[in-house]
């Protein structure tokens, strides 16, 4: 199973400088927002691609939690993230493992390889899985205005994140944020405090080779 330990340990507060092979590279480690989760059922997916997509196997309490993207650049290269946390706790990650839906199993995997979510427009983000079951009811229209208003936020913010409010009676939400080389499939991992609870949810857009 593929799993980069050096960048996940990031969230970890390892934002050293650290060699990639464009060079060196400064992690900074940015608030992309606060995510509110109605269900405990955390959905991690490309914002506008969704298939319908299901929340992972393990549940968190549902409350409100930081979202946090580290961003890696390079002398020669713009600014690039590295990876995307939800954290539900501050108590630092001893053991990793891949964040799958029902139903499936990393047993049997390769050393390279993974599952993931599928991105094709640049962006990932964290959700909801209530904040689904809006976005499925959506009209065309709705969807049109959704999608501009995704693409309008990240172009405004120079981190290329954003918090876009999808249910302004409840306050539920989308953390947005950019997905390292724009297009690919990503991995996420949970990782687990010493006490073994859930205290990150941890995207790898994989700019660091493992």
């Amino acid at each position: 199973m593929y799993i980069n330990f050096d960048v996940l340990n990031i969230t970890n507060g390892n934002t050293k400088m650290t060699d990639t092979e464009f060079g060196r590279m400064q992690i900074e480690k940015i608030e992309a927002g606060k995510l509110k989760s109605t269900t405990g059922k955390i959905i991690a997916t490309d914002p506008i691609l969704m298939y319908d997509d299901e929340s992972y196997s393990e549940r968190v309490k549902p409350g409100t939690y930081n979202v946090y993207i580290y961003v890696g650049k390079t002398e020669n290269r713009k600014k690039q993230t590295v990876a995307a946390e939800l954290r539900i706790n501050d108590n630092p990650p001893v053991k990793w493992k891949m964040a799958l839906l029902s139903g499936e199993s990393a047993n049997g995997f390769a050393q390279d390889e993974f599952m993931g979510y599928e991105v094709e427009n640049g962006l990932g983000c964290f959700m909801d899985e209530s904040v689904m079951g809006i976005l499925d009811t959506m009209s065309e229209e709705e969807l049109d205005k959704y999608e501009k208003s995704v693409r309008d936020a990240v172009k405004l913010n120079e981190c290329s994140c954003a918090n876009i409010v999808v249910d302004e009676s409840t306050g539920r939400n989308i953390i947005i944020f950019a997905s390292g080389w724009n297009e690919g499939t990503f991995p996420t991992y949970y990782g687990y405090d010493k006490n073994k609870k859930l205290a990150r949810l941890v995207t790898d857009f994989m700019v660091i080779e493992k």
